[in-house]
């Protein structure tokens, strides 16, 4: 099952890197799975109220990248975690204490593991986890 998953993120990857009119759908919680665009930092309110009590609400600054082209991904049930279509942004999840402040503004690829947003600090439908520093294009 191992390699039909690392067979299909490998199609995957190579579609992904394709212009298409329409977004490649790719499965969460397979590696490898790399992601082109732009590195924004966003603020949000936090807790206790998320929004609903500004002045007492705590700030969380995120990085998120705003996709080259629409992103879409496939359900997986075993987690129940729902398919999105037409995904423009994502948020980054640093793992291993990665910092990303200097890629703002960045044009980047990052590479790493899709999940589906489950809480209140996830801004965006759709997360990707990265071990690595993004690389920058130039």
């Amino acid at each position: 099952m191992k390699i039909f998953h690392a067979t299909l993120a490998a199609f995957l990857l190579a579609s992904l890197s394709a212009s298409h009119a329409k977004p490649v759908c790719v499965p969460y919680d397979v590696d490898g799975i790399t992601l082109s665009g732009k590195v924004v930092l966003r603020t949000f309110f936090g807790p206790p109220n998320f929004g609903e009590s500004p002045e007492s609400d705590a700030r969380e600054t995120q990085a998120l990248l705003q996709l080259n082209q629409p992103l879409c991904t496939l359900a997986a049930e075993e987690r129940e975690e729902q398919a999105e279509r037409n995904q423009r942004l994502v948020t980054l999840v640093p793992l291993g204490g990665l910092s990303l402040k200097q890629y703002a503004g960045e044009h980047v690829a990052v590479q790493g593991s899709l999940f589906h947003a489950d809480n209140g600090h996830h801004r965006t439908p759709v997360l990707i986890a990265i071990r690595q520093a993004p690389v920058v294009d130039r």
